[in-house]
């Protein structure tokens, strides 16, 4: 069973190299079959949740731009590489057009992975923050907690954006949390 999935989440965890993971209130080893009795989901627990929650809703929302600027991109990459190609076409009598029709297919090409390599950025972002979301909302099912999470988007000002989370629970000591974070994007 993995120990560090509940025990990331609770507030009595202790991480040392000489003993690794142990229970602040056994000093032991964690020990448990599918849940732990003496977990404490507090402050920690929902700290991590909302950042998780956060990063998945500032991915979700910048999908559209991202996917524009990838669009965009190889675009105008495939403009360079034929405008290149037809460059002077009926006139290249000079070795330095030639250099100039190959450095703008060139920047095409360099176009075009700059717009893969965003694409597959973004995409890695997405499914690391969706594995970070599913392996909390897993461990904290076995607790018997279910949430329900809503965002408030403050005006962003010089590039730090507030984002008020709010997390409504259900089998918890708290019912309803909001806290606000600053951003920088």
């Amino acid at each position: 069973m993995n120990f560090s999935r509940h025990c990331d989440l609770c507030d009595n965890r202790i991480s040392s190299l000489e003993k690794g993971l142990t229970c602040n209130l056994t000093n032991k080893k964690p020990d448990f079959n599918n849940t732990c009795s003496k977990i404490t989901l507090d402050k920690k627990f929902q700290e991590i949740l909302e950042i998780a929650n956060i990063e998945l809703e500032i991915l979700r929302r910048n999908k559209k731009s991202i996917h524009w600027t990838f669009y965009s991109t190889i675009i105008g990459g495939f403009l360079l590489i034929i405008g290149g190609y037809f460059f002077s076409d009926w006139t290249i009598h000079s070795i330095f057009l030639w250099y100039v029709k190959i450095g703008i297919i060139g920047a095409g090409f360099t176009f075009l992975g700059i717009a893969y390599s965003k694409l597959n950025g973004f995409r890695k972002k997405e499914k690391k923050a969706r594995f970070d979301k599913l392996k909390i909302d897993e461990t904290i099912n076995k607790y018997g907690i279910e949430y329900n999470p809503s965002f408030d988007f403050e005006k962003k000002i010089h590039g730090i954006q507030e984002v008020n989370v709010n997390l409504e629970f259900k089998n918890w000591t708290k019912k309803r949390t909001t806290t606000p974070y600053k951003i920088n994007c």
